[in-house]
């Protein structure tokens, strides 16, 4: 093992710009419960942050150019010569556990969410769960450490850590539980750098230990700019994006079940039975609604194109809908899953007016009410408002971009409802904006008037729905 050199220390702070979940299992009232600290607060384990670094950056998206150095970057088994055996070596890229930076309020809610049968499109029984979530917009501590020792590729390293730093400012990792539900998105918003060499720098090393704070005004910082980032790798696979802009046709109601009493900050949960799930009293779009309203209506598109009435989906088909929105072998036949391609984000719907609504239950026989049958809820109305929705698909094959654009038509047109009671004319959205991207290739479809307005090839997007026929054999 060759001496070390020098070190480099990273102070930042990192910043969900979504909810997350790093769960710690079942909990006693709520069926997965956040991991918290020794003071009940939630943290972010070191083992969990740097794994989700070292996959995103090695898996199939950069070159690493120096496996041997690479090894000794993130720690793993290392040949010095094809003659040698291999060696254990520990990481040199260190990672402190990532906690609260300061007291914050309004950190933890409950969430509901429940399993939809694409069949009838109604809940499935006995598929309701909740999840305790982290609230997003919360600052946290970053703090890390790269090692530095001779006969190791310096350069190497800091192209490498400065690959880590630039994904993290563009907020390309996302961490823990649901993140293609628009969960775990997190942004690195501030962080300095500062390099010590050893042995000149050895005595205000020694002062950093002592007192770190101090110690780090009087330093200059690194700049790790120079040297440039890892390559991205050359790929003929190519990421679809779409993002879009709708009003509501008149209500939403994604119900929060009167458990999110701390996201809104008041009781008003406790007077109404249902209310629109907020995020410090502005209401939100979840991803893991829109995703599951998303994939039962693909499964329906579907269905009607291969003319199937019993609504079993053939194996190959449902294969492909597995390989887009990812598969969990719940009854443990097959143990196998994947992870979906398709990524949904979270949003507020701003410009919106909430109003209170109270309904009555009628008895068909009578014609009266029935008594105790009253129901409150608050749901979101129609006013000055803008619900913005943006769905990815990585390496995103043409049939794929032909289903989704089919489901934004649905969407756009008033004839996919989202969230709860449905039957009433709630969760109707009307198109305004759409811009799509694919590869090199982008489109704009505008809604002005009565007039739908299409920039780009519309011979290419009618082509992703011809794919589609195809690979269902339509």
């Amino acid at each position: 093992m060759c001496k070390i050199k020098g070190r480099l220390i990273l102070k930042g702070i990192l910043k969900n710009e979504s909810p997350f979940v790093i769960g710690k299992g079942k909990g006693d009232l709520i069926d997965i419960e956040i991991l918290k600290g020794e003071k009940g607060m939630p943290y972010i384990p070191a083992t969990s942050f740097i794994g989700v670094l070292k996959h995103h950056i090695c898996n199939e998206k950069f070159d690493i150019e120096d496996e041997y150095t690479w090894n000794y970057f993130w720690g793993d088994n290392v040949k010095e010569n094809d003659n040698d055996s291999n060696t254990g070596i520990q990481s040199h890229f260190m990672v402190s556990d990532i906690k609260l930076e300061e007291e914050q309020t309004g950190i933890l809610a409950i969430r509901d969410g429940i399993a939809i049968d694409s069949r009838y499109g109604v809940a499935k029984e006995k598929a309701k769960y909740d999840y305790e979530v982290v609230n997003k917009n919360l600052t946290w501590g970053f703090c890390a450490e790269l090692i530095l020792r001779e006969g190791v590729n310096e350069n190497l390293f800091f192209k490498i850590l400065n690959t880590v730093l630039n994904e993290l400012k563009q907020g390309r990792v996302r961490i823990g539980a649901f993140t293609t539900k628009g969960f775990g998105k997190f942004r690195l918003v501030d962080c300095n750098v500062y390099l010590f060499v050893f042995p000149k720098d050895g005595e205000k090393y020694l002062k950093f230990l002592a007192d770190e704070e101090n110690a780090l005004k009087e330093l200059e910082e690194f700049d790790l700019s120079e040297y440039g980032t890892l390559q991205v790798k050359d790929s003929d696979d190519r990421d679809f994006e779409l993002k879009a802009k709708f009003t509501l046709k008149s209500s939403i109601l994604i119900n929060s079940y009167g458990t999110n009493t701390e996201e809104t900050g008041n009781k008003e949960q406790e007077d109404v039975d249902k209310i629109h799930i907020k995020y410090n009293g502005e209401p939100v779009l979840p991803g893991t609604s829109l995703k599951g309203a998303i994939k039962a209506r693909c499964v329906k598109i579907i269905n009607t194109l291969i003319d199937n009435k019993n609504y079993i989906l053939p194996d190959k088909i449902e294969s492909l809908l597995n390989d887009l929105f990812g598969f969990v072998d719940n009854e443990g036949k097959t143990k196998r899953k994947q992870k979906s391609r398709l990524i949904v984000e979270e949003s507020i719907i701003e410009g919106a007016e909430e109003s209170e609504q109270t309904r009555i239950k009628i008895d068909r026989f009578t014609g009266g009410v029935i008594e105790g049958a009253l129901v409150k809820s608050k749901p979101v109305w129609h006013k000055n408002e803008e619900v913005e929705m943006c769905i990815k698909i990585e390496k995103a094959k043409e049939w794929e971009i032909g289903l989704i654009l089919l489901v934004l038509k649905d969407l756009w047109s008033e004839d996919l409802p989202i969230g709860g009671e449905k039957s009433i004319g709630r969760g109707l959205l009307s198109g305004k904006l759409a811009q799509i991207k694919y590869g090199n290739k982008e489109y704009i479809i505008k809604q002005n008037g009565r007039k739908l307005e299409i920039q780009g090839n519309k011979a290419e997007l009618e082509n992703f729905v011809e794919q589609l026929l195809k690979e269902m054999g339509v």
